[in-house]
């Protein structure tokens, strides 16, 4: 089946409900909710965010009409995310899921060129990087592969959603981190397609997450004063 036939009309009330799913996750990491029972709560609605935008960025791919122009929307905010990341959570060997991301999109590019021993090799990047230099992709491997599973089985939903359940059970069980789960929560969601139509300006979602992880790790300095 060709891309164009699998062409996702733009419709961004998932990615809103990710948005704020997201935004609940990393409240969590603040002093005030250590220890409490809303960390486990806020942490656990924050598992359907991941895979919502991992989606998308699939379908980004698809849908562009110009791959190098999206490729480096998703470098700039990668790069001017950085900062926040490292700043809120003080991860500094780590990088921020936008990263990952762009890993994704080049295995996904070499894949569609049928390139596909280049595409594995790409997809161990984050594993070769923690492995040798200590530095981090958020989601590793794990991440880049619910990309792909998202893009090689778009119009397979149930295919997608047994390959994503898997993956997030070996991730679960290699990480030992059972809630990540509940991140399988988000295959309805994303393959029923909800009857609400939200449409918000264009590159929103590329300012939110550097200025979301801004304002968390204000919020932080602040709780400590």
């Amino acid at each position: 089946m060709s891309e164009n036939s699998l062409q996702v009309k733009r419709n961004d009330f998932l990615k809103v409900i990710a948005a704020i799913a997201m935004l609940i996750d990393h409240a969590a990491a603040l002093p005030v909710f250590a220890d409490t029972n809303a960390y486990i709560i806020m942490r656990s609605v924050g598992r359907i965010a991941f895979p919502i935008f991992a989606y998308y960025i699939a379908a980004g791919f698809i849908n562009t009409h110009n791959l190098k122009k999206y490729v480096t929307r998703l470098f700039i905010c990668a790069v001017i995310s950085q900062i926040p990341y490292t700043l809120y959570f003080k991860n500094y060997l780590g990088l921020n899921i936008i990263f990952t991301f762009l890993i994704a999109a080049a295995v996904i590019y070499f894949i569609k060129l049928q390139w596909h021993y280049t595409a594995v090799v790409i997809a161990l990047l984050p594993v070769c990087a923690e492995i040798l230099f200590n530095i981090r992709f958020d989601y590793s491997i794990y991440g880049i592969m619910t990309v792909v599973i998202f893009y090689l089985f778009m119009d397979k939903p149930h295919k997608a959603g047994i390959l994503f359940t898997i993956a997030t059970l070996l991730f679960s069980i290699y990480m030992k981190t059972p809630m990540q789960m509940l991140a399988v929560l988000s295959v309805p969601l994303i393959f029923i397609r909800p009857p609400i139509y939200v449409k918000v300006p264009k590159y929103f979602f590329y300012y939110f997450y550097p200025v979301h992880l801004m304002v968390l790790y204000m919020a932080g300095i602040l709780t400590n004063l």
